[in-house]
């Protein structure tokens, strides 16, 4: 097991990031060598603005996000978090992951926890209130950092993720967890890894795409405000050209060339849904100005394939996207509890599959 110093980017850091950013953009064509010193100025600027876009919404939401209401003077003395370990030493600049679980010799359920960021910012450290919140409720939590655009696109960070779920499943005595109940979940971006993730169980189809998968079926996905359906982005007006950025981010292909892209047929979630999908509880607000209508596009083919699931939808106009991670409010502490619920009541065998 091999620990690192936490390097994560603070205000301090901005300039030295950007700097790093433009380095990296000026060096990516994303897979178009011929493309004109115009077009690459475009690209660079959708990218740019989502970048900044999501880093600054991780800096204002740190302390809400990771202040958890369920963490006190007494209890967090209990969590024993080990940071920054590395799961793939060939690329162990971006390769690590923190680990929550609290002081027990019992095995636990796992949790492997997604951040989010439109495909190009976040971090693990802006998710210790959400670990600490499943740490605290008797599971083993393994917060993950992966590659991010544009220097990596799909499939490169579900690679990424992929080799930290079988670091875990290989280490699964050293974390004393349990094999068979590893769960995934993530928000926003991370939601949509963590449905790629529960894509696995269906087929051999991604294993075959990509020549990686996960050493083991999937036990339970928790889904928060992600991307499932990508034509409902390519569909949709966002603010700021959001589409644009955030599609780049990911695929490194703009929106018009998505049709042709070649990963087409093997990076929409929602398409990939099967009977062997793992049960899943899903977060959305119908306010969402990210993630809008990806929700019910993801619960349609869960009900369609017989997909054991659970949901909450955002009752009032001020819950928008990832409402939960911040924990303030009714719909926040509702969501929250019903996915807590969800997660203790299957690893406990208490929720009848079919």
């Amino acid at each position: 097991m091999e620990q690192n110093d936490d390097n994560g980017e603070t205000l301090n850091d901005l300039e030295r990031l950007r700097k790093h950013d433009e380095e990296i953009l000026n060096d990516a064509n994303y897979e178009h060598p011929n493309l004109t010193g115009w077009e690459k100025h475009r690209r660079k600027r959708s990218i740019r603005k989502t970048k900044k876009l999501f880093r600054a919404i991780d800096i204002l939401f740190a302390l809400s996000q990771n202040a958890c209401p369920y963490v006190n003077k007494d209890n967090i003395k209990t969590i024993n978090v080990q940071s920054n370990i590395v799961y793939d030493r060939s690329l162990s600049s971006v390769c690590k992951l923190d680990f929550y679980r609290t002081k027990s010799d019992e095995k636990q359920p796992a949790i492997i926890l997604i951040h989010g960021g439109g495909f190009s910012a976040g971090d693990k450290k802006y998710r210790k209130g959400r670990s600490q919140f499943f740490a605290l409720h008797g599971f083993s939590v393994f917060c993950v950092n992966y590659g991010l655009a544009p220097q990596y696109t799909f499939p490169d960070p579900l690679k990424h993720i992929v080799a930290a779920a079988n670091f875990i499943y290989d280490n699964a005595d050293v974390y004393n967890i349990d094999r068979e109940r590893i769960f995934v979940g993530g928000d926003s971006a991370g939601a949509y890894y963590a449905a790629m993730m529960g894509a696995f169980n269906c087929s051999d189809k991604l294993k075959s795409a990509f020549g990686f998968s996960p050493k083991f079926k999937v036990f339970g996905a928790l889904l928060n405000c992600g991307i499932y359906d990508m034509r409902t982005v390519l569909d949709t007006r966002y603010p700021f050209g959001l589409s644009n950025g955030v599609v780049l981010s990911m695929t490194g292909v703009k929106p018009v060339d998505f049709d042709t892209y070649k990963y087409r047929d093997v990076c929409v979630p929602s398409e990939l849904v099967g009977k062997d999908y793992p049960p899943t509880f899903v977060i959305y607000s119908d306010n969402d100005i990210f993630c809008r209508g990806q929700g019910d596009v993801m619960l349609d083919v869960l009900n369609e394939n017989g997909v054991y699931n659970e949901y909450f939808s955002a009752r009032y106009s001020g819950s928008n996207h990832c409402f939960s991670l911040t924990w303030n409010g009714d719909d926040a502490a509702a969501a929250n509890e019903l996915l807590l619920s969800f997660a203790k009541r299957l690893a406990e065998d208490k929720i009848k599959l079919k």
